[in-house]
């Protein structure tokens, strides 16, 4: 039998040794667990994450911020191996793989391979894949984690442990070394270890190094303390353990989005998260003890109503999934609120609430039902635009839709009157209240170029509320338009207040162009009806046989002047949709099927002229082949105009008999007009010759010594000869102007002198007349042009001012611009008609067409003063109202080229 002291250092280290691999194990089991059930409970917290957050992008197709979010959130977490994203279907939307899409994983994209978590083997170790729908199963998220850094800390806390295990052997031993060799004392130490057991001390053992009934007592004595302080051990590391799961479940409590909140039987709040008081803008201290009505549902709801979800709970013990709306601070949000009950271990009945805030889940859902009604409002639309070409059920149709749309209660459409421009009503429909907008409004609304909204009363035009009564109290008008212009109004009106946004404005908008393009379609249609109507009433009355054929000869149309030419032997019906040569035989005959495969053959017109012989007639026909092609440029139909040219024939053949007779008077002709020329060249100059002789006498008989009587005779005889010798020069430039010999020398000239020259001839004549000539012309107005040209203009429009104007008096004024001179000769005579005005430049322009023949005059002058002007490049016109003349001169500055 070993000794004492040996068996107890035996046993000890053997107990310890027991005690600390099975703390060892046990730890390391329970270190594992939390870690992996950390990891899992990671995992599907970061799915249900994405779902949530993922749930309104996809619903929109927002993918770019889809990738966006998931390669972030993978960047920030080393553990996320990858992230996809799939549709309802399964196809690939968005991933955060670098290389390209795994096709290990494509199988597991399907929906039908979808699991909550999926361990898959790779290169790169075990990787966990965590999968969730999304809202209503749109579409799914795949998360996958890698269990490579869990592993790492397991194995780093087994080394710890194992490290720890190790020095508890190492150091018991040791402990059970020295313990055995002081066990000098048995019962001493016995005593010693009773009362250190008795004062709490646990960890002790008593070393009795004999082999009698006190060192078994020893031995019993150690093992109990042994038992009483693993006991201990396992209680404390129990409630270590117990105090670490309710951190955990406290963290995630208050760590997740969903408000929780706990309710009692009496629904009294006993326990809430961050998230609860977050989403409600409420401190704890004002949650705790107060009812659930009182902070979400209201008083409608109260605990033992017939409508307390709640209470329905408690009775049924069934979970309960409702929404309910509430108003927190001052926003109305949508609440999707999960109950269930939950039992403690003391058998109280507790109420837990998960409470999820979907106010813009619930939004985005209005919003895409009211795009869908948008929608479905335009498509309507459409379809009833492409369905017919009738304006009124266009418009009654799509009022009607507008009124089911904004749920307004009378709506009138105005079309703008393509003559006036005014607005007239067209269509009504809704609450007929019999009034109508005036219209001296629509200006105002249709410079809008947008939809003119009134939601209220308020701010409302006295022209609507004019037109429509006291009783209105929203408005909406919008134009119906094409990129050029406007073309009509809608209003909508009701009796209750609306409320419109900006989406709704684009709205009416874009039906108000979608209706505006649809008038101008019917418009164009209505007018290719109308062509088409008028094209076929100027084919059946012009004056011109026309039929179409198709490539096979079949006769598709005849005109009223084709079945006139059958002279009354081939009615419509026996020509259409027969073959041409079957209804007239001769064209064979005439090869004239050549023609038409000529035609069918090149694409090309094809002219000809027949004369045939019809049922005993002869008949002249004059034919035009013209090709119809199609997109391919293959003949595909023939017009053929025919134009009965009998009677022209013949009358050709009677004008040819008096074309020579005719030839032979226009040489004739041609031989008076030359000796006219010449008679009058050279009766001009022969003329001219003793008239500069007596016009020089009778200027040298003037300055001499002679009585007043002879001086006025001499000084008629002068006048009457320089206007005789105006009227020669005006013969002459007539001949000039007629064989294109009317040539300039030109030069730079002052106006100022030509014209105070051309007015010192008609001094004497105006102090006579009393009949004065102002003139105002700058002297530094500078003109290049023929000297004794521009002096003969001016003197011609004098001599005629002078003419007309009995009393009063002659005004010249002249001024400039940067390229012409501007000369006017205005007079106080009797003026000239309004529509003789362009005439007066005509010539050989007779005076007593205008009943001034007493003034006498050849008509030449002012036709050669508008050649004059024209020569030199500019323009001359003349103005008269009612009484005076005024004649307007416009000369360039520089030589014309």
């Amino acid at each position: 039998m070993s000794s004492l002291k040996t068996r107890i250092i035996i046993s000890m280290v053997f107990i310890i040794l027991l005690v600390t691999i099975g703390s060892y194990l046990v730890i390391e089991d329970i270190q594992k667990g939390i870690i992996e059930g950390e990891f899992r409970d990671k995992g599907f917290f970061l799915s249900n994450h994405l779902a949530r957050e993922l749930t309104e992008p996809l619903l929109i197709n927002n993918l770019v911020g889809i990738k966006i979010y998931i390669d972030n959130l993978k960047n920030e977490d080393s553990e996320i191996e990858y992230i996809f994203v799939t549709d309802s279907e399964g196809i690939l939307l968005v991933h955060t793989f670098d290389n390209g899409f795994p096709k290990a994983l494509v199988e597991r994209s399907k929906p039908s391979n979808v699991n909550k978590e999926f361990i898959l083997n790779t290169e790169r170790g075990i990787i966990h894949e965590f999968d969730t729908p999304l809202y209503k199963e749109v579409g799914y998220v795949h998360l996958g984690l890698s269990e490579n850094q869990v592993r790492a800390r397991i194995e780093l806390a087994s080394r710890s442990i194992l490290f720890l295990t190790i020095s508890a052997i190492f150091i018991g031993t040791i402990f059970s070394v020295v313990i055995g060799r002081r066990l000098t004392d048995p019962i001493q130490k016995l005593t010693d270890g009773a009362n250190r057991i008795n004062q709490g001390i646990l960890n002790q053992e008593i070393d009795v190094d004999t082999g009698d009934e006190l060192g078994e007592l020893a031995v019993t004595f150690n093992k109990m303390s042994a038992n009483l302080d693993q006991k201990i051990k396992d209680l404390v590391s129990s409630k270590e353990q117990t105090e670490n799961a309710e951190k955990y479940l406290e963290t995630l409590f208050n760590s997740i989005e969903d408000g929780i909140i706990v309710l009692n039987v009496n629904h009294e709040v006993t326990k809430v998260n961050e998230s609860f008081l977050k989403l409600t803008g409420s401190s704890e201290a004002q949650v705790l003890g107060k009812t659930c009505h009182e902070i979400i549902f209201g008083s409608k709801y109260q605990h033992n109503s017939k409508k307390c979800n709640i209470d329905k709970l408690l009775q049924t013990k069934k979970p309960v999934r409702f929404e309910h709306e509430t108003i927190i601070g001052d926003t109305t949000k949508t609440l999707d609120v999960n109950g269930s009950l939950f039992i403690d271990s003391t058998g109280t009945v507790n109420v837990i609430l998960v409470i999820r805030d979907v106010t813009q889940q619930k939004q985005l859902e209005n919003e895409i039902i009211t795009r869908n009604r948008e929608l479905t409002v335009l498509n309507s639309i459409s379809r009833n635009i492409s369905e017919t070409f009738e304006l009124d059920n266009i418009l009654v149709n799509s009022l009607v839709s507008l009124l089911d749309l904004t749920g307004m209660e009378c709506a009138d459409a105005y079309i703008q009157d393509e003559v006036s421009g005014d607005f007239v009503p067209e269509i009504h429909t809704g609450d007929d209240n019999g009034k109508t907008i005036p219209v001296n409004a629509f200006k105002h609304l249709i410079n809008k170029n947008d939809a003119v909204v009134f939601e209220n009363s308020s701010g409302m035009p006295e022209s609507i509320t004019s037109g429509y009564g006291n009783g209105i109290s929203s408005f909406v008008a919008f134009p119906l338009s094409t990129k050029e212009k406007h073309l009509g109004m809608i209003t909508l009106i009701s009796r209750k207040p609306r409320t419109f946004t900006e989406k709704d404005k684009e709205l009416f908008k874009a039906i108000g162009n979608q209706i505006g393009v649809a008038i101008e379609s019917t418009r164009f249609y209505n007018n290719i009806i109308y062509l088409k109507e008028f094209n076929e009433e100027i084919i059946d009355n012009v004056n011109l046989g026309i039929h179409v054929v198709d490539k096979n000869m079949k006769v598709l149309a005849v005109n009223d002047e084709m079945v006139a030419l059958g002279r009354g032997r081939i009615t419509r019906e026996k020509m259409v949709d027969n073959n041409l040569y079957d209804v007239f035989p001769f064209l064979k005959e005439k090869n004239i099927d050549k023609e038409y495969e000529h035609v069918i053959k090149t694409g090309k017109l094809f002219q000809s002229e027949e004369k045939i012989l019809h049922f005993g007639e002869e008949i002249f026909t004059s034919t035009s082949k013209i090709p119809l092609k199609d997109k391919d440029g293959n003949v595909e139909k023939i017009i053929t105009v025919i134009k009965d040219v009998t009677s022209q024939k013949k009358l050709e053949e009677e004008l040819k008999d008096s074309y020579d007779e005719l030839k032979l008077a226009y040489s004739k002709l041609k031989e008076l007009f030359k000796v006219k020329d010449n008679f009058l060249s050279n009766i001009s100059h022969e003329l001219s010759t003793p008239l500069t002789s007596i016009m020089g006498f009778t200027e040298l008989l003037i300055d001499e010594d002679i009585t007043d009587e002879q001086y006025h005779k001499l000084e008629i005889i002068l006048r009457n000869s320089k206007r005789l010798s105006r009227l020669i020069k005006s013969l002459l430039d007539t001949t000039l102007i007629d064989s294109n010999n009317f040539e300039l020398q030109w030069e730079t000239l002052a106006i100022y002198d030509v014209v105070t020259e051309a007015a010192d001839d008609f001094k004497k004549r105006s102090e006579i007349k009393k009949v004065p000539i102002n003139i105002d012309v700058p002297h530094f107005l500078v003109v290049d042009g023929d000297r004794e040209r521009l002096l003969q203009l001016f003197s011609n429009i004098l001599d005629n001012a002078f003419k007309f104007t009995m009393t009063g008096e002659i005004n010249v004024t002249g001024d400039e611009d940067d390229e012409n001179i501007h000369i006017t000769i205005s007079d106080t005579g009797i003026g000239i008609p309004e529509d003789k005005l362009e005439l007066v430049f005509d010539r050989f322009y007779q005076l007593e067409a205008m009943g001034l023949r007493k003034h006498g005059g050849t008509g030449l002058g002012l036709w050669v003063s508008r050649n004059i002007v024209n020569a030199h490049g500019g323009k001359i016109w003349a103005e008269s109202r009612n009484r005076g003349s005024t004649f307007h001169i416009l000369l360039p500055k520089n030589k014309v080229k």
